[in-house]
């Protein structure tokens, strides 16, 4: 009986076990700890995460392009510059596009909107960057057919493509959805301003392409006539970074400046003359002084830290001569007190590429705006960005509602949209000047607002000047200058601007209302009209090879650059 009861009992437990297998379906082939698919909520951070590492990765280069700050300002680029982020936009995006094949047809219609549009915008900005890409056939490595070489697409067609792209997820976008919406990192699920974002990139799109498109200027006024897009700061397409230091969430630049020798690139001089020189309100959010000495390249003890040629601000003679002018209404002598304030403008001059000397804890930082940094104004005083000040929560903008203003402007004096371009101008300069301000006062206690006197007075300056300019082009090469301050932060967007239009122009240093100082050196290259292709691309790609070896940077525009933007030395 023993012997029957423990047989009958493996009998009953083998017959349990091969049920119970049948049940669950247990595989021993998966993983549970490793899943091959993971839910929309699960792929949307990372996805976003791709957008953003792209903006950021461009961003500085486009503002030393511009003028604004000494990172590859002096256009020293080869085939190995960019294999980081052409590499990282590729790997980053292949979850973009398995999000959109797992929800299309399906009731995921909010998921798949947001897929369709991020796709458009990543890669819309890799064409305004490189030129022809592979597109139709990438991310397609592990399907059916596998391709892993994939073809070069023509970057108008790729244009086009995602131009559709972007109306097929404003329409996915704009249908209820019956499933929340989570892990979204820009408006937590909110679909209806998804919406305004996606009219709102495409606006985008199509400005920066409307020279090279047929249609180009015609598709820019039926948007703007369309609207739906942003039309408030508070709505702003921007990624708030936090302040958690492990893991690390802090803004890039925050992390360069505050939590080490203050790695940060230097600001460019100019940028920061001319706002001292014109009162800009955005001034002390912008730059965090660490110094109020004047430096002397003559003393050992400074020796080192002044930038090439002697152009730091508080020895240049023009500068001095026109801060007597319009800072100080004609004085002849400028007050030491003034002198302090000027000395913790310590940046570089463009191009120059003479090393980097053991100044971190001289040279400006950023402040307030956008890095989540320090306030610091005349009557701050300066001290070493290190040592556990600023919280670091800064933003990267992506498209504002400045930007849309700048964009109408541009569009009613050169696209042929109906309006008033004065009164557009107006409204982006005082939109721009207020999400500096108000951001930064939840940055940092200390930080006071930018007063409307100062406000109103800085307008009412820039439209005189506009009001003098007697042609359109005139008066667009105005609002260029205005578009220039108001890119800190955004590399892109004036990279682009530049290209589009071919201001702001290049004049001298000493006129300081307009136009982009020549460089103190030569550059190595001549200005960026793309970048150059991935070197590591080329050998693994054959057809990556022609583009490495004979498309050139500083000669071969992109598609819709019809200006050929060229500095003249």
């Amino acid at each position: 009986m023993k012997i029957y009861k423990i047989k009958s009992a493996l009998v009953i437990g083998f017959t349990l076990l091969l049920t119970a297998c049948n049940t669950f379906k247990l595989d021993i082939n998966n993983d549970p700890n490793n899943p091959t698919s993971a839910t929309p909520g699960l792929l949307l951070p990372g996805i976003e995460s791709s957008v953003i590492n792209t903006v950021e990765s461009f961003n500085l280069s486009g503002m030393g392009f511009a003028g604004l700050i000494n990172a590859s300002d002096d256009y020293n680029m080869n085939n190995s510059s960019w294999n980081g982020t052409w590499n990282g936009f590729y790997i980053g995006m292949q979850n973009c596009e398995e999000l959109i094949k797992a929800t299309e047809g399906t009731a995921n219609t909010g998921y798949l909107g947001i897929a369709q549009v991020i796709k458009a915008y990543n890669v819309s900005m890799m064409v305004d960057a490189f030129g022809d890409i592979p597109y139709s056939e990438a991310w397609k490595g592990n399907a059916s057919a596998p391709i892993i070489q994939a073809k070069f697409d023509k970057q108008e067609d790729i244009y086009e493509s995602v131009l559709k792209l972007i109306d097929a997820g404003i329409a996915n976008l704009s249908k209820p959805s019956p499933v929340a919406i989570s892990g979204d990192l820009f408006f937590a699920g909110s679909l209806p301003k998804w919406v305004a974002a996606a009219k709102t990139i495409k606006l985008k799109m199509l400005m920066t392409s409307r020279k090279g498109r047929a249609t180009g200027n015609a598709d820019v006024v039926a948007a703007f006539k369309a609207g739906g897009f942003i039309t408030t700061n508070a709505n702003d397409f921007q990624f708030q970074h936090n302040k958690l230091a492990a893991p690390e969430g802090r803004h890039p630049w925050f992390q360069a400046a505050y939590l080490a020798d203050n790695g940060f690139s230097y600001p460019n001089h100019q940028l920061m003359g001319e706002m001292i020189l014109n009162k800009d309100p955005r001034l002390p959010f912008y730059f965090y002084r660490q110094t109020e000495k004047v430096l002397d390249s003559s003393n050992p003890t400074d020796r080192g830290t002044i930038p090439y040629g002697g152009a730091y601000l508080p020895t240049r003679t023009s500068f001095l001569n026109a801060y007597k002018k319009d800072v100080l209404d004609g004085a002849e002598t400028i007050p030491a007190a003034d002198l302090k304030f000027i000395a913790g403008y310590f940046g570089r001059d463009r191009s120059d590429n003479t090393g980097v000397p053991q100044d971190g804890a001289l040279r400006t930082g950023p402040g307030t705006y956008p890095a989540g940094g320090v306030y610091s104004d005349r009557n701050t005083v300066p001290k070493a960005l290190t040592g556990g000040t600023g919280q670091g929560n800064g933003i990267t903008p992506f498209i504002t509602n400045a930007n849309v203003l700048f964009y109408k402007t541009e569009a009613i004096l050169d696209a042929g949209l109906e309006g008033d371009a004065k009164k557009e101008f107006e409204a982006a300069m005082r939109a721009s000047i207020q999400k500096v301000s108000d951001f930064s006062l939840t940055m940092d206690a200390n930080a006071k607002a930018a007063v409307k006197a100062d406000i109103d007075a800085y307008v009412a300056k820039w439209l005189a000047l506009y009001d003098k300019a007697e042609s359109n082009a005139a008066k667009l090469s105005v609002v260029s200058k205005q578009v220039w301050f108001a890119s800190w932060g955004q590399g892109i967007e004036i990279w682009n601007f530049m290209r589009r239009t071919g201001y702001p122009l290049q004049t001298n240093f000493n006129t300081m209302s307009i136009g982009i100082q020549d460089p103190i050196l030569k550059p190595v290259r001549q200005f960026a009209l793309r970048l150059p292709y991935s070197s590591q691309e080329g050998d693994l790609n054959p057809n990556a090879a022609p583009y490495v070896t004979n498309v050139i940077f500083d000669r071969d525009p992109i598609f819709w650059d019809k200006t050929k933007l060229k500095w003249t030395f």
